[in-house]
Order: structure tokens, then sequence, then C-alpha cells
């Protein structure tokens, strides 16, 4: 029996226990106020939120806008791969695509196959410099036998590490810690607002095991965006937990080494690490969890966000906004507002049933359906129903702040 506290009884949490419910409440009054006409291209940002933040917590400082321009202009293999930056974004943008196709069931979430998963997508792909391992001066890093050490995509460490202050179990307990992680916190075994608790040590237990040679933290993210999905939180996904981590890089390495302390004496849990410090990690991942669902519910609350979605096409007639590159942005006819808080309101839409409802001429609106298209605003292929989309150039307007 592995020595260390899963997660907490609900007793031990105080009036954080009316948190995770209000938590609860808030996430689904988000679910239930997010049009299913803009849902898929809300988590189509959220997964660049999530991507900019977890790389930024790992000192990839590289800014979406940078991101979404090399997919703007579609650049060749070759000069993306002279970018390494880049590339770590576009590995862990797979990563999150493959983990929500993934559907992963509840009973398989904290799977050890469903893990080293996550870990391999990561690195699927990536070039042979990117699994080097380097030590604190920057220099290849080598074993006891004069080996480079390199990480293997998916499987486990077989060498020592040290994180920190943090020296994590040896490489031969790896396994055991392991079967105890994926038993223990098997949501299927966990229930009501306990997942959240369970969430929170699932975070904290994982990075203390630390059981890849590199790219722990991004997959311990990874996983717990999945895991928060499986847990009862309906909206998660339109809002994300990463973007609070990010923020504060500084708070949350700290709330994570509160959780690393080893027991200090007998009142303070039963297993080898302290339970006052993973009760310290438990509120600070609340607090963060109730921060992000309130400031994306804020940003998506539908009244404020048409505000923000009028002013943006008004200045957009007047010729006055840029791109993302800084230059100045091609004329739009005011009426591409009418068309688009039209499909945000009702959801997809024929062509003939947005020229009948604004009372347009289909000459009149042609134009317009293809420089939306063009833009990205819009989805306007021939046969198809127009369905709204969220553009690069339009979502540091309609998403102030997000970065």
């Amino acid at each position: 029996m592995i020595a260390i506290t899963p997660f907490l009884a609900s007793s031990q949490l105080g009036e954080y226990e009316d948190k995770l419910l209000e938590l609860y409440t808030a996430d689904a009054a988000l679910n239930q106020t997010i049009p299913d006409s803009i849902r898929s291209s809300t988590e189509w940002l959220l997964r660049l939120v999530n991507c900019f933040y977890s790389n930024r917590i790992e000192g990839n400082s590289t800014h979406p806008k940078d991101l979404l321009r090399t997919q703007e202009r579609g650049e060749s293999s070759n000069i993306v791969e002279h970018n390494e930056p880049i590339m770590e974004l576009l590995a862990h943008l797979e990563a999150q695509i493959k983990a929500k196709g993934s559907s992963v069931a509840p009973s398989s979430v904290t799977s050890q196959d469903f893990i080293k998963e996550l870990h391999k997508s990561f690195y699927d792909g990536l070039p042979e410099s990117f699994l080097s391992i380097k030590d604190k001066d920057g220099k290849d890093a080598f074993d006891s036998d004069n080996n480079l050490i390199h990480i293997q995509p998916g499987e486990y460490r077989t060498h020592p590490v040290q994180v920190g202050n943090h020296i994590p179990p040896n490489s031969d307990e790896l396994y055991g810690y392991m079967n105890w992680l994926e038993n223990e916190f098997n949501p299927t075994r966990v229930h009501g607002t306990t997942r959240i608790m369970a969430a929170a040590a699932l975070h904290h237990r994982l990075a203390w095991i630390h059981p890849f040679q590199d790219g722990n933290g991004r997959v311990i993210r990874l996983l717990t965006d999945c895991y928060m999905k499986c847990s009862g939180l309906s909206g998660y996904g339109l809002w994300s937990i990463t973007r609070g981590f990010g923020r504060d890089t500084k708070g949350y390495y700290s709330a994570l080494a509160q959780a690393d302390k080893a027991r200090q004496g007998g009142t303070d849990g039963r297993g080898i690490l302290s339970d006052s410090g993973l009760i310290y990690f438990t509120k600070y991942f609340i607090d963060t969890a109730l921060d992000q669902v309130k400031y994306f519910s804020g940003l998506l609350e539908p009244r404020m966000l048409g505000t923000r979605i009028d002013y943006y096409f008004e200045m957009r007639a007047k010729g006055g906004l840029p791109d993302s590159s800084g230059a100045a942005l091609p004329l739009l006819k005011i009426t591409a507002r009418d068309i688009y808080r039209l499909l945000l309101e009702k959801g997809a839409m024929s062509r003939g049933a947005i020229v009948q409802h604004l009372g347009k001429g289909e000459q009149t609106l042609r134009p317009v359906f293809k420089q939306m298209h063009n833009e990205g605003l819009i989805s306007a292929k021939p046969r198809h129903d127009v369905k709204l989309k969220l553009d690069t150039t339009s979502v540091e307007f309609l998403f102030p702040k997000l970065w």
C-alpha cells in the first residue's frame, strides 16, 4: 500500500465545501449560456488558451498571435522546423485535439495507457532535438554509463531526476505508484463534488511522482482537463483552469510545493506527505477554477459579447482596425454585423434564409458572404449552411484580456 493520502475528505475543506457547490453552479450556468452557434469556435479558442498558458509555464512565451500567423500563412514545414517554440505549441495543440477526439471514458481517464498516450501524442512528430535531456547548464545530460539521456515518448523514465528541491521516486518504483494512482483516482470510484478534490490531488500527485523524463507538466495539465470533463462539469472546455495556473506561475509552483511537504507530525495525515499541504493546494485549485469560470462567464455573457461584436463591425466598416500583423484590415460593410449577429442567435442557416431574414438582395449579400468567409468570420461553403466562426483578427476584440 502506498503511504500517501490520495485526496481529501470534504470535511477537511470547511467553507470551501460551499465554494465547490458555487463552482458547479457557475459551470452549469455558463454551459447553458453559450449558444450552440459559437460553441465549437469557443472550444477551438480555449485550446489556444490552454496551449499558450501551459507552454508559458514551461518557459515558452510564444504569443498565440505568432502561432495563428503561422497557421494563416500555411508556412512550409521547413520554416516551422527552424522555429522550435512554434513547433512546441503546434505539438501541444495536436495533443489536445487527440485527447478530445479520443472521448476518453471516466473509467479510463486515469489509466496508465491513456496517460502514456498523452505524453506520446505531445512528442509525436517533433524532431530528435526535442528528445534530448539538458542539464542545469543547458548541456546534454549523460547517465552513469556516460550515455546520452533521451526522452522516450509514452514511456516512463529510467533515470533519477530532481525537480527544484523535490526528488521524485526512483524509476523502479514508478509502476507501483502509477498503479496506485490509476486505481485511487478512477472517477467511477469517486462521487459528487469530491471529484474536484480528487482532480486537485491527482494534479499534484502525478507531478510528485514525475513519471516521465520530461514533459510531465504539460501531460499533467492535459490530464487535468480530461479529468475535469469527467467530473460532472458540463461547461468545462468553455473555460480553462490552465489559464489561471499560467497567469500566476509563481503562485502555481508555490502551491504545488506546499503539497510536496513531508508530513508535519502525527496530526498531519497518515502518509509520508503533509495533509495540510494538500489542503493548501486543493483550496488553491478550487479558487483558481472558480476565478476562471467566473472570468469566462463574464467574457461570454451574451449582452456584453453582443456589444463587443457591434463595436468590432462598426470599426471594420470605418476601416479603423488592424490585422494580427498590424496592417489595416480591409473595409467590411456593416451588413456583416447583421449576418454575424443573426448566426450567433439562430445558428447555421442557408444563404436564402439569411437573405430573407435580413430583407436584403442576394446579389447585395454575396460579396459580403465571400469576404467574411475568406477572413474566417464565417464558413460559407457552396451547398452548405453558413456557420459562424472565430477568426484570428477578431478574437482580441471580441475576447479582451484573454491572453
